[in-house]
């Protein structure tokens, strides 16, 4: 059986997504073979799994991605830049979201700055800093910039003598 064939209702929507969050590690297996139609790859977290099945789910009552969202996923796949990181404008009413440590953060772009849990702050930079405590640059840790993805904060440098 393939996605095609296996269709959620909106009514049922509530209902599959509540199963996704309560079922164990086989029974998410044996879900995705049949929401997917294909085996599931080796080695998916639960978490993964849940989150994938999930997005699955509503892809199949509410349709998938836009075409654009496709297109710039197959350029980040390739290792080119997606649009939205090649001199990305904020503007206002725009969300960002980044994921931390097992910690979903959510800002949103106001004018002259942002805001975040009810907080306002003048650049992403002091709300990367709040997040992670280290210093980073506001617009990498959000996936702006061709440097994004990479969840280790900035080393420092050594402070051993080099040697001689």
């Amino acid at each position: 059986m393939n996605s095609a064939d296996r269709r959620v209702a909106p009514r049922d929507l509530p209902e599959a997504l509540a199963a996704v969050e309560t079922a164990d590690r086989a029974g998410l297996l044996g879900l995705w073979r049949e929401v997917i139609g294909a085996p599931p790859p080796k080695n998916l977290s639960l978490p993964f799994l849940r989150r994938a099945l999930a997005f699955e789910l509503q892809c199949q009552m509410l349709g998938g991605p836009k075409a654009r969202t496709i297109e710039d996923l197959g350029r980040i796949a390739a290792g080119s830049a997606s649009r939205a990181s090649v001199g990305t404008k904020l503007r206002p009413g725009a969300k960002l979201v980044r994921e931390w440590q097992g910690r979903t953060w959510t800002v949103e772009v106001i004018d002259g700055g942002f805001l975040m849990a009810g907080e306002r702050y003048v650049s992403l930079s002091a709300i990367a800093r709040k997040i992670t405590g280290a210093r980073w640059s506001g617009p990498r840790f959000f996936g702006l910039t061709g440097d994004a993805g990479r969840d280790a904060p900035p080393t420092k440098p050594s402070q051993r003598g080099k040697a001689a």
